[in-house]
């Protein structure tokens, strides 16, 4: 995999996992309810596209941003409805990414969540899913700050909370959006893509949004974290 840049390395004292399209495989589940949904009020869209330009964006703004465009009117009542739906068929459907609890069990350094979905979904399919033991219940979402993912304010609240400063922070996101935050709060983030199948296509947006490296299979992070964490003791 390629690497933009080198990093700021410090001692990394706290993983922060983006949720859907790392831990979760569900953003594509979500996608095609709210495509759905959308289509009922005459948006049109097709999932690639739907994808490519949303991912890692809420779901209000992403509504928000298409209600503009085609001049609708989306009520909060409305959005309500999708987002029940949308968890009604993740309870059913979703997935675990593969080789994430075995990945998760190796990292000994404290691990948080971060995602930009809502705090009661994202805590109902992590407890589902039975990965809210790996975090010790620090499950964080766009829900606590004002402003969601491109926004840093997830990740500068996560620091603060945490006791531990930016750089000593090693984020995992999957989407530019989350890329994005993550560096403007001051992290360092790896890029994940769920599948080599889509890696030459996604990986050089990644590396652009500010991913110092990008890797394909969730196994590899361990040995990541501990080649980065090698680097810091050479450097100190």
């Amino acid at each position: 995999m390629k690497k933009a840049h080198t990093g700021s390395y410090q001692s990394i004292k706290l993983v922060i996992f983006d949720c859907d399209g790392v831990l979760l495989d569900s953003e594509e589940i979500a996608n095609e309810v709210e495509i759905e949904a959308l289509k009922t009020l005459n948006i049109d869209i097709d999932s690639a596209h739907y994808q490519e330009r949303f991912a890692g964006v809420t779901t209000k703004n992403v509504f928000a941003i298409l209600a503009k465009e085609y001049n609708k009117s989306i009520s909060t009542q409305f959005l309500k409805k999708v987002e029940a739906k949308v968890v009604d068929v993740l309870e059913k459907e979703v997935r675990t990414i593969p080789n994430i609890e075995k990945t998760l069990q190796e990292i000994k350094i404290p691990k948080v969540v971060a995602s930009n979905s809502h705090f009661s979904r994202l805590s109902k399919l992590l407890t589902i899913k039975k990965l809210t033991q790996y975090f010790d219940g620090y499950i964080f979402s766009a829900d606590f700050v004002k402003h969601p993912k491109p926004a840093p304010d997830i990740y500068q609240y996560i620091a603060q909370k945490m006791l531990v400063s930016p750089d000593e922070c090693l984020v995992v996101e999957d989407s530019e959006t989350g890329v994005q935050a993550a560096r403007q709060a001051g992290m360092n983030v790896l890029g994940f893509i769920k599948s080599r199948l889509f890696c030459a296509e996604n990986e050089e947006k990644l590396l652009k949004a500010g991913a110092f490296q990008v890797f394909c299979e969730m196994k590899e992070l361990p040995d990541i974290i501990h080649r980065l964490s090698s680097i810091e003791k050479n450097l100190g």
